[in-house]
């Protein structure tokens, strides 16, 4: 037998929708029941802002994930997550930003040009500092060709905001998926996410 240990490498991510911040770590042969998180030296308590939980992926392991939930600045630092089994204890250690990560400040849309020849996914950004954008497809990135290409440009509608879009030219059947634009400035990332679907 040996301690728990870590699978991967732990993950934040932000929920769009409900404003939370979620921190996954995958681990191998703890006990769920005596996991214990920090922020900081100081042990959480579930209450209406945190929520434990974990998940049996099967194989000893479990996916162990604590929600924030409201995100904001005053909930940012260094979180941590212990685990113990009969054998040993280990631990995973989270830095949760305060910084401003760029927003989204309207949903994303698909709109159709040429007569449906050409499809636009489109998503609207804004960050007090340089963005930079990723396109992924089912959480592939995209790379641009003749077909499929994004493009940046400056929002008409808000002087401080980005226009990202992916067009698609000729969609084609194996077009349908997920997509995600996947915003970073120096102190953050966000992400939208959408499925292109055809009648």
């Amino acid at each position: 037998m040996a301690p728990p240990s870590i699978y991967g490498d732990p993950k934040i991510t932000q929920n769009e929708d409900s404003g939370s911040v979620l921190l996954e770590v995958l681990v191998t042969g703890a006990d769920p029941s005596k996991t214990k998180w920090f922020l900081g030296e100081k042990e959480l308590a579930e209450t209406d802002t945190y929520k434990f939980s974990n998940k049996d992926e099967g194989g000893k392991r479990h996916q162990f994930t604590c929600e924030i939930k409201n995100f904001d600045k005053a909930l940012a630092g260094e979180y941590k997550a212990k685990f113990f089994s009969a054998d040993g204890e280990n631990f995973a250690t989270f830095t949760v930003q305060q910084g401003n990560a760029p927003e989204f400040y309207e949903k994303p849309k698909i709109v159709q040009r040429d007569n449906g020849n050409v499809i636009v996914i489109k998503v609207r950004a804004k960050s007090h500092l340089e963005m930079k954008v990723e396109w992924f497809k089912d959480g592939k990135p995209i790379k641009s060709s003749d077909r499929v290409k994004p493009v940046t440009k400056p929002d008409d509608k808000d002087k401080q905001g980005v226009q990202y879009l992916l067009e698609i030219t000729g969609p084609q059947k194996d077009d349908q998926a997920k997509y995600t634009c996947k915003v970073s400035n120096a102190e953050g990332s966000n992400q939208q996410s959408l499925t292109l679907a055809f009648d």
